[in-house]
Formats: C-alpha cells, sequence, structure tokens
C-alpha cells in the first residue's frame, strides 16, 4: 500500500491473512488503518468467496471483534494517542487488498451479464437513485458482501453515496421514492430481527425502538431485499489524523436539545446540542453542561436518531476534543457500548 491511499468509511481491507476488515471513520495513522475484522476464514464457514472458494465467516459484534482481536491478531490492538483507546489497526504493509464501493458499482457496470441476483438487484437500486436523484453513478458505490463476493441469497444491500451536496439530494429523493412504493420500509417483523441485532433491548423497550427507525430514510426494502445507504460527505471537510486529539474523561447520561442536525444522515453522524443537563456521570473530574456541546456516533445506527427542536437523552463516552493541547470542546459518543443510546423524549409516549 502507497502512503497516499486514502482509507475512509464504507471501504474493507484484506490482509496477508485473508482476513476482511471494515475501514472506520477518516482519521487514520500514517502507517496503519483503523479498521475492524469483518469477514474471518474458516474451513466451515457458511459465506464462499467467488473469485476463489474460500470460506469465511462473518463477525459483527464489537465484543466478539474484540474477543477474536485478543486471540489470534493481538498485535493489531494498539493504544492510540490521538483517540485515547484501543483500536484495531492494521499495518499498511499488511493490506493486500483494498475494496472501495464506487469501484465494485463500475465493475458492475461493464460486466452485467455476469452478475447474479443479489449484485443484480444491488446495480438496479443504485442506478435508480442515481436516476432519481440526478445524481452521477460514479458518486455511488456498493458496499458490504457484496463488495468482498462473500453474499448470501439473503444477503441485504449496502449502498454508500460520495459528497455532501450529493447526498442530500438522495436524501431528498429518497422520501419520494419511499412515497412512490419504489422503496418499502421494514415489516414488523424486520424491525424485530433489527431490535434484536442491534441488541437494542438493552437500551429501549421495543415500540420506542420502532418510532425512532420509522423516521429513517436510509434503510428498507428494496424489491424485497433490505437495504442501509451510508452517506459520505466532502473528503476536504475531514480534519486529517492528529488535527484534533480526543481524551476519554469518563461516562455520562445527559439530557439536551438538539439544535442541528443537518449532517444527521453522514456517517459519522453529529448533533449540535444545548440546553444540556447532566442526570449522571462518571467523569474524571466535574465538566459543566454548557461545554457539552455535540453527540458523535461513528455507528450508521444512529443516523436521523434525532432532528432538530427535539429534547434528548443520551447516554455514552464523554471525551474532551483538544486542538493545539488545548480543550476546543467537550462531546457525547454513542455507539461503543450496546448501552449507549440516544431517545427523544417524544417517542417515549
Amino acid at each position: 500500500m502507497t502512503e497516499t491511499t486514502i482509507f475512509i468509511e464504507g471501504d474493507f481491507i484484506e490482509d496477508i491473512n485473508g482476513i476482511i476488515f471494515d475501514v472506520k471513520g477518516f482519521e487514520h495513522p500514517s502507517t496503519r488503518v483503523i479498521a475492524f475484522p469483518r469477514y474471518i476464514p474458516h474451513k466451515e464457514g457458511n459465506r464462499i468467496r467467488k473469485t476463489d472458494n474460500r470460506r469465511y465467516v462473518k463477525i459483527y459484534d464489537l465484543d466478539k471483534r474484540y474477543d477474536y482481536l485478543r486471540e489470534h491478531l493481538r498485535n493489531y490492538i494498539i493504544y492510540d494517542p490521538v483517540f485515547d483507546m484501543e483500536l484495531c489497526e492494521v499495518p499498511k504493509d499488511n493490506i493486500v487488498k483494498h475494496y472501495k464501493p464506487y469501484l465494485k458499482l463500475k465493475e458492475f457496470l461493464h460486466n452485467v451479464e455476469k452478475l447474479d441476483k443479489v449484485e443484480y438487484l444491488a446495480l438496479k437500486l443504485a442506478s435508480t437513485i442515481s436516476y432519481e436523484a440526478n445524481v452521477p453513478l460514479e458518486k455511488l458505490g456498493i458496499s458490504g458482501s457484496i463488495m468482498v463476493g462473500l453474499h448470501k441469497d439473503n444477503s441485504d444491500i449496502d449502498i454508500v453515496v460520495y459528497g455532501t451536496r450529493e447526498s442530500f439530494k438522495v436524501a431528498d429523493v429518497l422520501k419520494h421514492l419511499f412515497e412512490k412504493g419504489v422503496l418499502s420500509s421494514f415489516s414488523e417483523e424486520q424491525y424485530r430481527n433489527l431490535y434484536v441485532f442491534r441488541k437494542a433491548y438493552e437500551t429501549m423497550d421495543f415500540k420506542t425502538f420502532i418510532r425512532h427507525e420509522r423516521r429513517k430514510i436510509f434503510q428498507g426494502t428494496f424489491q424485497g431485499r433490505e437495504f442501509f445507504i451510508r452517506f459520505i460527505g466532502d473528503l476536504k471537510d475531514n480534519k486529517p489524523y492528529g488535527y484534533y486529539r480526543y481524551r476519554n474523561i469518563g461516562l455520562a447520561t445527559i439530557r439536551a436539545k438538539v439544535i442541528d442536525n443537518a449532517y444527521a444522515i453522514f456517517t459519522p453522524v453529529k448533533y449540535t446540542i444545548d440546553c444540556v443537563k447532566i442526570i449522571e456521570s462518571k467523569t474524571k473530574y466535574p465538566i459543566k453542561s454548557k461545554e457539552l456541546v455535540e453527540v458523535v456516533s461513528f455507528r450508521g445506527r444512529f443516523c436521523q436518531q434525532a432532528f432538530k427542536g427535539e429534547n434528548v437523552i443520551v447516554r455514552g463516552k464523554v471525551e474532551a476534543v483538544l486542538r493545539n493541547n488545548e480543550i476546543s470542546h467537550y462531546r457525547v459518543v454513542i455507539g461503543g457500548s450496546p448501552k449507549d443510546y440516544m431517545v427523544c423524549e417524544g417517542l417515549l409516549k
């Protein structure tokens, strides 16, 4: 891998062991990539890669990923001084392949006659979105298991949209596609499966979960197949690794008002908050309510979790954001634990 290669959310990488990792965020050390194992070679795996018939198993739960790393790839677990936590960081010298969603879509366009039914439907969804939103196909990509040839007959479709302007255009048209019936919301059974898969029962009841999920326009079904759309903002808006440094201060549960959710569709997702009241905290030192100004998550499940003007209750990790060794502000980061949550008070009734 060259030093100029850019690794971003939605990309996958494969290491010398044949393990496939999903890339997290946009800030990476110069010689490593922050990514977590998703597909593991296993002789009894239920996923077979098209290119070489190699069998794989999927691991998604974050705790299980760390368990696997501790047992098999201890050298990939690195204390990162920028993020102030242990992360999985894959050495660039160990990367043998870099999977990029937009390249997979381009490949499909040039080999339509060779696509299986799952791949064809993924291409069809991307093409539909491109046409309806008037966004070039070059600004879209196909990620997930389909990108690495490890999908099954029932696999869902993962679409990536690149660019801030393009993402807003797609988000606007998705609402109309749901209204027209081109896209459909999940059934109650599908929401139930999602509820269990995400372990949302740790933090809220099923009815509250459904009220939140039904408002989200980036997930649903297309011609009977589940899909998820990930929005990636303009890369020029992202600061390089080390520009900011983050310090883990502890945990807190807060009540706040969302005053800006303009970037609620993007991954990572950010909500600007005000009128903060600290309900409970276990921090290294006292934090003033007014110093907490945003809620952030690197998990797509928290996109469109709340909207401007709504009062929310949030539990997560408190971080100090530093620039030039001075504290810029504090934020609450959610998604690192199944016990983290963001709930709109208006949807609790």
